[in-house]
């Protein structure tokens, strides 16, 4: 199971897309979706984790964790 404390990035920080070198953005909201036990297809089933970010130019973007990473 994801916890919170387990993700390197944290609401506040600065961000930008994995792999790029174009705008940056900053965390809003990390959200934690479970499943209901009933859909669940596996007793390891993950967490969905959503990161929004509010970008430089004022869009809102929504990405998984592994999309993002901390800009220096």
């Amino acid at each position: 199971m994801i916890e919170l404390d387990e993700l390197n990035i944290k609401q506040g920080n600065r961000v930008l897309r994995t792999g790029t070198t174009g705008p940056k953005g900053t965390v809003k909201q990390i959200r934690v979706e479970s499943i209901r036990q009933t859909m669940r297809t596996g007793e390891g089933d993950p967490l969905g984790v959503t990161v929004t970010v509010l970008w430089d130019n004022g869009t809102l973007g929504h990405f998984v964790p592994d999309g993002l990473e901390v800009a220096e």
